[in-house]
């Protein structure tokens, strides 16, 4: 029972929780010929069509088949998937499908404390108090112990739960969901601001002129540090090693080195900044002026600051490309500018009034004549059978012809059923991230026991199978799947 979906190559975006200042980031590594492209989103401020350009390319490749709600920003994109998250001005998250265009709110309720690490599963919390998972395929409940203040996904599946006690001390609690018992627990003494790492090994939080990390592993200390003043704003580089803090009423900016725990240098700004914005590539900081009407440019190689432009401060502008070219907001137009020469390379004269977003995705390049064959897109499980996928649908080993010195009788039929004695499987899944692929298993009950996660190598690339079994009969196998609830498919176990 193949159910199509597709694994569209790899994006390095960042999936980030929201924090403040986060918008839409990526991983880390610089987009070229050989890597993920760098796509352009626009989202009509009213609602509308939303479009899809190359960067610094006039022509629209994609548009929304479907109207898109009025965007407030955008929260976070599933490299899987190929399905960007954004929020309408009633905050509600809706997912917009880049592969068909579909645009579907992921759900009804208002919920508070919306966050997301890959875009592929969103959490919040609901008027109850409950915490919601919502994912395409299922949506997940769980009650905490204490009010919830904020959470915090991570890549990894896991989910921090930040919640105040009554000793002014912020509880912090891990969370593997769909599990339901905590892993690990610790407090800490407040979290005015929470900032993530893109690989998501630390996370931090400052609260008056403290800045205190965590290993999210196991939520042990790992970095400590007090400031002159109470803390303004914080931005880890896209590895982690360095964290860029700025301080009230301060124009210096300090550069503290994770493994170190300590101030390791200084940065002087024109102007005390009052947020900050790495890029996604790490090559440079932005930072917002005092007076919000304009940014500095800081090279994170040297340390050096190399331009100012004006430009509004907002969720989804300004923000850096990978070829160093800043997108800015001056009035009404989008204006892109080189940050090294300070070039104008292109003017949107209308282009402020709208919704961006960057993400790095080769989704939208021309398939392999290979590759082309129909597909229909359905659900968040069955990464691995749309014509686009590394990992497609299982299929039997097809014999040679036979030859004269080949041909032998017909096996007897105990030989026969010993051949297939292996028995039939359930697949769920296909994906090339074995992070990724245990959090799935995980999610998936087959008859009261877990799904669990094959490897296989095709093409030189290994893949990771979410499968349960084996079944006695193909029947049997079937059954099975229907009980999970889950779009799967059936093949016969090999020997």
């Amino acid at each position: 029972m193949p159910r199509p979906a597709v694994f569209l190559t790899l994006l390095l975006l960042a999936a980030c929780s929201k924090t403040p200042d986060a918008g839409i980031s990526s991983g880390g590594e610089a987009a070229g010929m050989s890597g993920p492209d760098a796509v352009l989103l626009r989202f009509p401020r009213d609602g509308g069509t939303a479009r899809a350009y190359r960067w610094l390319r006039d022509s629209a490749v994609w548009s929304s088949s479907q109207r898109v709600p009025p965007v407030s920003d955008a929260l976070a994109f599933d490299a899987q998937q190929g399905i960007l998250v954004v929020l309408d001005a009633a905050r509600i998250p809706v997912r917009i499908d880049l592969r068909v265009g579909s645009v579907t709110p992921a759900t009804k309720e208002r919920l508070r404390a919306l966050a997301s690490a890959t875009g592929y599963a969103v959490f919040g919390v609901a008027p109850t108090g409950e915490i919601v998972r919502l994912t395409s395929s299922a949506i997940w409940r769980f009650r905490p112990p204490t009010p919830v203040r904020t959470l915090q996904p991570l890549p990894d599946g896991a989910l921090l739960i930040l919640s105040d006690g009554s000793d002014g001390r912020v509880t912090i609690r891990r969370l593997q969901p769909p599990e339901t018992k905590f892993t690990d627990s610790t407090t800490i003494a407040g979290a005015d601001m929470v900032i993530p790492t893109v690989v998501g090994d630390r996370i931090y939080f400052a609260t008056g002129d403290h800045l205190e990390g965590l290993r999210t592993r196991d939520l042990d200390r790992s970095l400590t540090v007090t400031f002159s003043d109470a803390v303004r704003a914080v931005a880890p580089t896209p590895s982690g090693d360095r964290l860029y803090v700025a301080v009230r009423n301060s124009t210096t900016l300090y550069v503290v080195d994770r493994y170190d725990a300590a101030v390791r240098d200084r940065i002087t700004l024109p102007g005390a900044p009052t947020a900050l914005r790495m890029d996604p590539d790490g090559q440079y900081l932005l930072a917002q002026a005092p007076r919000g009407d304009s940014a500095y440019v800081v090279a994170i190689g040297t340390h050096r600051v190399i331009a100012t432009f004006a430009t509004a401060w907002r969720p989804d502008l300004p923000l850096v490309a990978p070829d160093g070219s800043i997108a800015l907001a001056e009035g009404d137009a989008m204006v892109i500018v080189d940050a090294e020469t300070k070039r104008e390379r292109s003017r949107l004269l209308t282009g402020a009034n709208d919704v961006w977003a960057l993400v790095r995705w080769n989704g939208f390049r021309a398939r392999s004549a290979a590759l082309d064959e129909p597909v229909t897109f359905e659900d968040a499980y069955a990464d691995s059978v749309g014509a686009d996928s590394l990992a497609v649908e299982p299929v039997a080993d097809v014999p040679p012809e036979p030859t004269a010195a080949t041909l032998n009788p017909v096996p007897p039929p105990a030989a026969r059923a010993e051949a297939r004695s292996q028995g039939w499987m359930l697949s769920f899944a296909a994906v090339l991230s074995e992070s990724r692929a245990r959090a799935m298993a995980a999610a998936v009950r087959v008859d009261g026991s877990t799904a669990r996660v094959q490897s296989s190598e095709r093409d030189g690339t290994i893949v990771y199978r979410v499968v349960a079994g084996p079944f006695a009969t193909r029947e049997a196998a079937e059954e099975a799947g229907r009980r999970s609830g889950i779009p799967y498919w059936v093949f016969e176990a090999s020997p």
